[in-house]
């Protein structure tokens, strides 16, 4: 009960600050597999007067991944205009190229009209389609619910940060006669600091089990049964074991800055 005690308040935080991470990283694989997706059902049309490749349209702008040629019986088709075969071949004919361009990433609005803008620069070229208002919704919203998360993982940290640093600090209070005692005797600032060390240490481990264990269960308790489809199809990027040393060397790293600033501040003073 006393252990529990004297290192909850370090071990809180810092779960905090792992949760945090561990969101982020999970947010960022499922997003970036949403953000595919978005990307592979996304297509702009171009208009052209002679034909041509995905060389041709490359040579203008490298984001072009892929183009698919139109035909054009399918558009007059789309447009139901009743002519007979002749006319209508006479017609078809007479009727410019249509291309639907795939893009190689998810491109941001600025991007889409750069894009757009090189495009244009080819006289062949006669009309760009690229659809930007419903792409720019889209777009937003995703960047807007991105930008909110990051946010507020990072303002989490910050605090949780600041609350590790204030344990660190009461520890070193409760030491500091044994540290004093240490100095006088010549023993060197990681010596002396030893047992702020080891305490940090184990709260980091213990920190990162438990929320690797939260993680696991969340996987396999509540998003296998989930409803919504970006979870379902995206289950085993919740949780990887690999996320379990990750977190770890996190909370190390978090412990250890922290240890370094209270010992340092203490002896300048």
């Amino acid at each position: 009960m006393k252990f529990i005690k004297r290192h909850i308040s370090l071990i809180f935080p810092l779960i905090a600050i792992l949760l945090g991470l561990e969101f982020f990283i999970v947010f960022d694989r499922t997003t970036d597999s949403f953000e595919k997706g978005l990307q592979s059902g996304y297509s702009m049309m171009v208009v052209s007067k002679d034909e041509m490749s995905i060389d041709d349209f490359r040579a203008w702008d490298s984001h072009i991944e892929q183009v698919k040629e139109l035909e054009k019986s399918k558009i007059l088709e789309r447009l139901n205009l009743n002519k007979d075969k002749s006319k209508q071949k006479s017609f078809e004919s007479s009727l410019p190229n249509f291309y639907s361009l795939k893009l190689d990433a998810y491109l941001t609005v600025n991007e889409l009209a750069s894009v757009k803008s090189n495009l244009q620069k080819s006289s062949n070229i006669l009309s760009i389609e690229t659809f930007q208002s419903s792409y720019q919704s889209k777009y937003e919203l995703f960047s807007f619910i991105k930008f909110s998360f990051q946010t507020f993982i990072g303002f989490m940290t910050i605090i949780g940060f600041f609350l590790i640093v204030k344990q660190m600090e009461v520890w070193n209070f409760l030491h500091a006669e044994r540290m004093k005692v240490m100095e006088i005797f010549g023993a060197s600032l990681f010596l002396r600091s030893k047992v702020l060390i080891n305490m940090a240490l184990i709260d980091a481990v213990i920190s990162a089990i438990l929320t690797s264990w939260l993680f696991y269960l969340f996987k396999n308790s509540w998003v296998e049964g989930s409803q919504m489809e970006i979870l379902k199809d995206n289950v085993e990027s919740v949780f990887k074991f690999s996320d379990i040393f990750i977190l770890l060397f996190v909370a190390i790293t978090v412990v250890m800055i922290a240890v370094f600033l209270v010992v340092v501040n203490v002896k300048e003073k």
